[in-house]
């Protein structure tokens, strides 16, 4: 039975640890305008606060909420438009290390992106 007990200890330790989440914090709501779309890369570029950034949209979530009915739906690409107003998640280190680039446009990776342009019904 302590046999038993102890193995049971070492799976759960060894499960536990395997799936361990980044603790980094997540800034919600950074605001963007979209003023270039790649739809062959799936990269769109932004235009943020004076800086350009080009985001890879083939890996992230986005999504549309209709803020009247708080409807939320999943979009793509092709529902994005240049001139748009869009939401991202973004890692803290992700926001650091675009400030430390020293060119234009700067990539960089976001957890999800929202549309806020509120024209999708």
């Amino acid at each position: 039975m302590i046999m038993t007990l102890c193995m049971f200890i070492c799976a759960f330790t060894l499960v536990a640890c395997s799936g361990q989440q980044t603790n980094e914090p997540l800034t919600l709501g950074v605001n963007a305008i979209i003023t270039e779309i790649d739809k062959e890369n799936k990269i769109i570029t932004t235009k943020d606060s004076g800086e350009d950034c080009l985001i890879d949209c083939s890996k992230i979530p986005m999504i549309y909420c209709n803020y009247d009915t708080q409807d939320v739906v999943d979009i793509t690409l092709d529902d994005l438009q240049v001139g748009d107003e869009i939401i991202l998640t973004i890692r803290s280190s992700e926001i650091e290390n675009l400030q430390k680039e020293d060119d234009n446009k700067g990539k960089i990776a976001v957890e999800q992106l929202q549309l806020g342009t509120q024209r999708i019904r």
